[in-house]
């Protein structure tokens, strides 16, 4: 899907109209990918679901962001 692989992602949870809503962030060398990923009616639902889906993006990136010794 995409010609780089990603260096990063990054979660997010905004509120709009009266939900809360997940979205990720991608970093790749040339561009930052932002995706919708999810939608929920209590903010703690939210941030939990944007936890594990930061988590889950980040686990074979070169240099996730709870690595040992920070980011890059």
């Amino acid at each position: 899907m995409f010609p780089h692989k990603a260096i990063i992602a990054e979660t997010f949870v905004e509120k709009e109209k009266g939900q809360w809503v997940v979205y990720i962030e991608v970093l790749f060398e040339d561009e930052t990918v932002r995706h919708e990923v999810g939608r929920y009616f209590s903010k703690s639902k939210a941030e939990i679901a944007a936890k594990y889906i930061r988590r889950v993006a980040n686990k074979d990136l070169p240099y996730p962001p709870d690595a040992l010794g920070g980011c890059c």
